[in-house]
């Protein structure tokens, strides 16, 4: 029998040459694995089915200010879109005016807002709201967007639904039907759900967060997609998401922390406009967590919710609809046809596909996830071992900022490994593929040194495995 330390030294030998080797792996056709079932967090195992049955609260919330035209716009989309008979709450939030000195002549500036106030209020004491509660908070000082925004909504339950709008939309008729098919579809059907999923967006996918604003791109045949990217025009809010959001906005703000991303476009607007919006927290939120939106993609520049991009917090001057609406007169395809969560590609916010369940177990699960990598190009092996999750975070960063994707994780602690594995790196779980190999149990070593025989047979595997394929 070959002594260990003397078994060792050809492996040490491939550990060297697989840590600093970076192949071109050739594949002859692009191969994309698709969601598994039982894939870690795409389905919720300790999610009870019986929520299946239960009725969901729907409650539309409607964010005003000083635009008293846009409101009635907004109100009258709403008031006329089909509900099919359901009960749907709609909450407005009236902010106040900024506080204006009196004292310096501007009573006829002080008076011109309470007047303004007074007007917008009318409209919507007098709106008639017939199917469900109607609700409206006048605010006694001005909140700002970000604090309409944070403080619109806390979930009853897990079964709570908030649909968020701007007063500068303008919703389609079939906007409920919609919403509620997908909800059924996404969050209740227990073969279709993800809790990776944060909400749906009505309005039209238009840029690339990631890209410093470039112009997004779909494929014309996608009529669903899920983006990580929130939509602020029309933005279905699901419960147990928002509440992890809160409570994470929460503890950052309270130790100082910034919502800055390099590279997103986002950050550019918070170094503008700082604590008036609060899009860049939600979306540092989201990129932490790896979870995304459920987007629709009509073609024509159609969507369920358009914005008229008035003047206001986010717009200067008007700058008009940036969509059209789509109704029933101008559907031209089959709107109620959902395809399986499956079946759906995801992107993340450099609207990357990120391909999910490359999780390697076994050493017949490694031909499967090289393929799933892109052609021709380079697939680097990271090892996790004595790494700890900090810099294997931030060593994210690094591989993200560059728009690297195709490198392989080995080892390391299991939590860390199925983090990665849902953010969509290809991962493997080096115990389990070497208990899958025979000839691994029959070499005998100092168990002190298990870790390191571990990483080592699990990388001359990977590069063993890539090279025979690519011969």
């Amino acid at each position: 029998m070959m002594h260990p330390r003397k078994a060792s030294l050809p492996l040490l030998f491939l550990f060297t040459f697989a840590a600093i080797f970076v192949y071109s792996y050739h594949y002859h056709s692009s191969v994309q694995l698709p969601l598994p079932e039982n894939s870690i967090r795409l389905s919720d195992p300790h999610r009870n089915p019986s929520h299946i049955q239960k009725p969901f609260s729907f409650t539309i919330k409607v964010l005003t200010f000083d635009r008293i035209e846009s409101l009635r716009r907004c109100l009258r989309s709403l008031v006329t879109a089909d509900y099919g008979g359901d009960r749907v709450n709609l909450h407005v939030f009236v902010d106040h005016f900024p506080s204006i000195d009196a004292t310096n002549g501007s009573d006829v500036l002080v008076n011109g807002k309470l007047d303004e106030s007074r007007r917008i209020l009318d409209l919507v004491d007098g709106l008639e709201w017939l199917h469900g509660e109607k609700f409206i908070l006048y605010r006694t000082v001005n909140a700002g967007l970000q604090a309409q925004w944070l403080e619109v909504w806390w979930p009853a339950s897990d079964d709570d639904f908030a649909f968020v709008v701007e007063d500068d939309l303008e919703v389609s008729p079939l906007f409920y039907k919609y919403l509620k098919a997908l909800i059924l579809k996404y969050y209740y059907d227990m073969s279709n759900y993800s809790p990776l999923i944060y909400g749906v967006s009505l309005q039209r996918p238009r840029f690339v967060a990631g890209k410093h604003g470039n112009k997004l791109q779909v494929d014309r045949e996608e009529r669903l997609f899920l983006y990580q990217i929130v939509g602020t025009w029309g933005q279905l809010l699901f419960p147990k998401p928002w509440k992890e959001f809160r409570l994470w906005y929460d503890a950052h703000k309270a130790k100082g922390l910034k919502p800055i991303l390099h590279g997103m476009v986002t950050t550019g607007w918070y170094k503008k406009m700082g604590e008036r919006i609060w899009t860049p927290w939600f979306i540092k939120f989201i990129h932490a967590k790896g979870y995304y939106n459920i987007y629709t993609n009509f073609l024509h520049e159609r969507a369920l919710a358009i914005s008229h991009r008035d003047a206001g917090v986010n717009y200067g001057r008007t700058a008009g609809p940036d969509s059209n609406l789509l109704d029933e007169k101008s559907l031209d395809f089959n709107i109620w046809e959902l395809q399986p969560l499956k079946n759906l590609k995801w992107y993340d916010f450099c609207f990357r596909e990120v391909l999910f369940g490359r999780f390697v177990r076994c050493y017949d699960e490694l031909s499967s996830v090289l393929g799933s990598m892109q052609k021709q190009n380079p697939v680097i092996i990271v090892s996790l071992y004595r790494t700890s999750n900090r810099m294997a975070k931030n060593f994210l960063c690094h591989l993200e900022k560059r728009s690297i994707q195709n490198v392989i994780f080995i080892g390391g602690k299991v939590e860390l490994i199925r983090e990665l594995s849902e953010r969509g790196y290809a991962v493997i779980d080096s115990e389990k593929l070497l208990n899958s190999i025979g000839s691994y149990k029959s070499i005998r070593y100092d168990p002190s040194r298990t870790d390191l025989i571990r990483e080592i047979f699990a990388k001359s595997m990977a590069v063993k495995k890539s090279i025979r394929t690519r011969v």
